[in-house]
């Protein structure tokens, strides 16, 4: 019998295994008691949580980035007279949707402010948050991939954490992007006389933190589920309706008390650049909120998958 490890398997390097079929499907995997179970460093974990990732975080930087730079380049050709004029045309009401007084977005910075909370950077956040939670244990599942992980020298938490930390970190890519664009985008059309690129810090943080809960919440989804699909639609209507609380409180005001159960009323990216004074400490108190709601998610998340049956592919 050959006793190498194929190239690529999850297989532990430091001893050999003897692999056989039993009926068309099932194998069964035979190893010595004193191998690794619950190694959390196997770097073909490592491999694989970065390669399921890299297309799409790649594709998600490059918009990111590139929108924020376009943001801040087409701001920059809009004279201040002219949107100030404009802005006095709109309802009240929309003053109550962005969150901001309209005199304050008449300013360069109010103005770049808003591409902060633009849908494509909000299609950016959820799109990773969502493509990468779900693929986390139902993709897994669904695609009949998690009993062959599962069988290999590895533990449930060590798939669980290796996924996370890789997603973690593409949020910090994602959020980093919209920072640099914006910068880009200072610096290419001579704006940073006018607007400080380090007001935009706070608000690129509020990114991250959005997209850090959003993700684990699905990765806590997911934990219940074996179809990615059905995690993906729990989740989008979740944010379809918190999205509609906010609205809501923001546009009846009798009705405000809606925002204390949304999320989204912790991600107020353009706030924090027009009042640079109290951005920090506003950026503190919002994000602690929504990575210590992330890190909750990913608990729960952890104790679910490790109690769970795992079905049998079909």
């Amino acid at each position: 019998m050959n006793r190498r490890t194929p190239k690529g398997s999850l297989l532990s390097g430091r001893a050999w295994y003897s692999i056989k079929q039993v009926g068309a499907q099932q194998l069964i995997l035979r190893r010595p008691d004193h191998a690794c179970r619950g190694c959390t460093m196997n770097p073909a974990l490592w491999t694989k949580a970065f390669a399921d990732a890299r297309l799409l975080l790649a594709g998600l930087t490059v918009l990111m980035f590139g929108f924020n730079w376009l943001f801040v380049w087409l701001t920059s050709l809009v004279e201040l007279g002219a949107f100030g004029m404009f802005l006095q045309a709109l309802p009240g009401e929309f003053e109550s949707l962005i969150g901001v007084p309209l005199a304050k977005v008449a300013s360069t910075g109010g103005r770049i402010a808003l591409a902060y909370i633009d849908p494509v950077v909000v299609f950016t956040m959820v799109t990773w948050s969502l493509a990468r939670g779900s693929d986390a244990i139902s993709g897994e599942i669904g695609r009949g991939t998690m009993e062959l992980l599962l069988s290999q020298p590895v533990s449930r938490l060590s798939l669980l954490l290796t996924h996370a930390a890789v997603t973690t970190a593409g949020s910090l890519v994602l959020a980093a992007a919209a920072w640099l664009g914006t910068c880009q985008g200072l610096w290419m059309t001579g704006l940073m006389d006018e607007v400080e690129p380090r007001h935009f810090i706070p608000a690129a943080l509020n990114i991250f933190a959005a997209t850090f809960f959003l993700t684990a919440l699905t990765t806590l989804v997911s934990a219940f589920d074996s179809q990615r699909w059905r995690t993906l639609g729990l989740v989008g209507a979740f944010y379809i309706i918190e999205l509609l609380l906010k609205i809501i409180a923001r546009m009846a005001p009798k009705f405000d008390y809606l925002m204390y159960i949304s999320f989204l009323a912790a991600y107020e990216p353009q706030r924090l650049v027009i009042y640079p004074d109290t951005a920090w400490q506003v950026s503190l108190r919002s994000d602690s909120v929504l990575i210590g709601l992330g890190i909750l998610s990913y608990v729960a998340a952890a104790v679910v998958f490790s109690r769970r049956d795992i079905p049998a592919p079909i």
